[in-house]
């Protein structure tokens, strides 16, 4: 998809952060969208930002946990503009915590909008994708979907899920001319931090902020997404940290063990007991 001219995107989560950044990139290069969120008020913002681009928007308050919410979203984009070109699932929520302090609505809260809400994504706008014999799904993982810390189990659960997800869907769909990226960030400086929600950790471990010098932007992030979309490229990492990390993983899981060590007596500091 090396042109977006006149693509129709569909970008979830996009009142703020990495969809709103990524949502103002492909209408950059052309291309329309229906935008979604639980936030209206950002999501105004985004639409506006939209139009002031030139592009075309329609803003939809949609909870991705909701399967019947993205059935919607996805008939009042055909509706719109007859077709989706990008299906973008990046609604997202954060939430960290051993699993000792987990309960099960812990879990059914993340999974239900981490999980679910791509697979419902993918549900329905794959069918108007296989009729066209062309699109691609964009799904927003995160680094924690490729590396797994301590502190990180239903954070990286849903993750990974995504990340198998995504790997099964580009060797089904190449056929179908449908491509697929999946996106794994390390750290962006977005406001999903302050939102995350933590299980189990004193005031001062909860206090803590992202230092200043660690992250890339969201338009950083939302510029490499793009990229990956024209180039069909599978996966992708933005930011340095992670990639390194990953690449101990993979040529030096004694480094990357290291490392989860360290994250451990880090947590076992920062626990309430």
């Amino acid at each position: 998809m090396k042109s977006l001219k006149n693509k129709i995107a569909v970008v979830t989560g996009a009142a703020s952060g990495i969809g709103q950044a990524t949502a103002l990139e492909f209408a950059g290069k052309g291309a329309d969208l229906v935008v979604t969120d639980i936030n209206e008020a950002g999501l105004a913002d985004t639409v506006s930002a939209i139009e002031a681009k030139g592009g075309k928007a329609v803003g939809l308050r949609v909870d991705v946990s909701k399967a019947e919410q993205v059935e919607g979203m996805v008939d009042k984009a055909v509706e719109t503009f007859g077709r989706i070109d990008i299906m973008m699932n990046n609604a997202g929520v954060g939430l960290s915590g051993e699993m000792r302090h987990l309960s099960l609505k812990d879990w059914e809260w993340i999974v239900g909008i981490n999980l679910w809400g791509p697979i419902y994504g993918i549900h329905f706008a794959l069918p108007h994708m296989l009729k066209q014999r062309s699109g691609h799904i964009v799904n927003v993982a995160s680094s924690a979907g490729l590396i797994a810390s301590p502190g990180m189990s239903a954070y990286s659960t849903t993750k990974f899920g995504i990340v198998g997800l995504s790997e099964v869907l580009k060797n089904e769909l190449s056929r179908f001319g449908i491509g697929v990226t999946v996106v794994c960030p390390g750290f962006v400086r977005t406001n999903i931090f302050d939102a995350t929600e933590t299980r189990g950790f004193t005031e001062e471990a909860e206090a803590r902020d992202l230092p200043s010098w660690l992250g890339i932007s969201k338009e950083s992030c939302a510029k490499d997404i793009v990229k990956a979309v024209q180039k069909n490229k599978f996966l992708i990492i933005p930011g340095p940290e992670m990639k390194v990390v990953y690449s101990f993983k993979r040529f030096a899981p004694f480094l990357y063990h290291g490392f989860n060590k360290l994250m451990g007596k880090q947590i076992e500091k920062w626990s309430v007991d």
